[in-house]
């Protein structure tokens, strides 16, 4: 099944923090000699990074299955309780917690980059395409000679879809609500350029429409599917469904729920804030080859390519599926720009609730 926010490390820090807590220590179910246990352990010497808008906790920390034990907690019933929907917070018997942190602040100065169509009706309302400009740099670790991680799928492939889409809705008539074309930056550290707009809004996020996101663009010959990110969220996929239908193809959910793909590109902090956001990804259903064919290879160029330096571009790239997805892409966002419509989010969505 696909995860849902309430299970994300961030949304139950933001809750523990708006209830009173000073910290949050998080107990991983994996023992001390555990490869998830050391893993998790190996990257407390990483830079942290503090996402705007988060809750800004004393501290934070984790411990595993064994120190779980020794002060008294069974993990067997604490995981049922928690299955059986009726689990309540409660004090740990004899247990005190003494804490010294200390912190050393690092600020690194970036920027998104914003361009605008203003509309010509209702330009306050606004419709925002988004892509984030950033990749992971230079990796000295990195096996090989090549250290640089150039990021032509990820994301300079989204970059330029957005840079095309202005060129081709500036050509257009001017629309009715104002577009915003975002260029985020950050992402790779944590959706940080997107999550820094959302906290400081530069049009602001009751009158945004709806965000249209594009990371990594498709690489392939024509599909007749259209994941997206977060299927059941809410109205862009019918939206979208209709425009797809009429080119004989279907929107579908991204197949991968292991992922937590829905958590992990720009759209999300407009998604966190309430505000529609449609996230489109890979067609795997292959019009000459199916699905056999068409998710074989998108294994294969993930596996291979993905925040790796061989990220590179290619005059091989198919870019057949790219121009498919920015063309439903461009008739979507058309549509909102002029029109009235207010998505809305499905009854089953967590997110609906905070609508901005």
């Amino acid at each position: 099944p696909y995860a849902t926010n309430y299970q994300s490390g961030a949304y139950k820090a933001d809750e523990a923090k708006r209830r009173g807590a000073l910290g949050v220590i998080t107990l991983v179910k994996a023992a001390a000699g555990d490869a998830a246990w050391t893993r998790m352990a190996s990257g407390n010497d990483r830079t942290r990074t503090l996402t705007p808008g988060a809750a800004d906790t004393e501290f934070s920390g984790a411990i595993n299955a064994d120190t779980a034990k020794a002060l008294g907690l069974d993990l067997e019933a604490l995981t049922a309780r928690t299955a059986s929907g009726d689990f309540r917070a409660f004090a740990v018997p004899d247990v005190k917690l003494s804490v010294e942190a200390a912190e050393t602040i690092d600020t690194l100065r970036t920027h998104n980059l914003l361009a605008k169509i203003t509309g010509t009706k209702r330009p306050n309302e606004t419709i925002i395409y988004s892509a984030h400009w950033d990749h992971v740099g230079v990796n000295e670790r990195a096996p090989g000679e090549d250290k640089v991680f150039n990021g032509a799928w990820d994301n300079a492939s989204g970059t330029i879809g957005v840079v095309e889409m202005a060129r081709q809705l500036k050509a257009a008539p001017a629309p009715d609500r104002t577009i915003v074309f975002a260029h985020m930056a950050a992402e790779e550290m944590g959706l940080l350029g997107a999550y820094a707009y959302v906290a400081d809004p530069v049009y602001p996020l009751a009158t945004t429409v709806a965000d249209i996101n594009i990371d990594m663009l498709p690489l392939s010959g024509p599909t007749k599917d259209v994941p997206i990110f977060g299927k059941g969220q809410n109205s862009l996929e019918d939206d979208l469904q209709a425009l797809a239908e009429k080119e004989g193809r279907y929107v579908s959910d991204d197949g991968q729920p292991e992922q937590g793909f829905y958590y992990r590109s720009d759209h999300f902090p407009f998604v966190r804030a309430g505000v529609p956001a449609l996230m489109p990804w890979h067609g795997v259903d292959w019009v000459n080859g199916g699905r056999e064919a068409g998710l074989a290879a998108w294994k294969a160029k993930f596996g291979a390519d993905y925040h790796k330096a061989s990220d590179e571009w290619s005059a091989d790239w198919d870019l057949t599926s790219a121009v498919e997805n920015l063309t439903l892409l461009y008739r979507l966002g058309l549509d909102l720009a002029n029109g009235d419509e207010w998505p809305t989010w499905k009854p089953t969505s967590e997110f609906g609730q905070v609508r901005a």
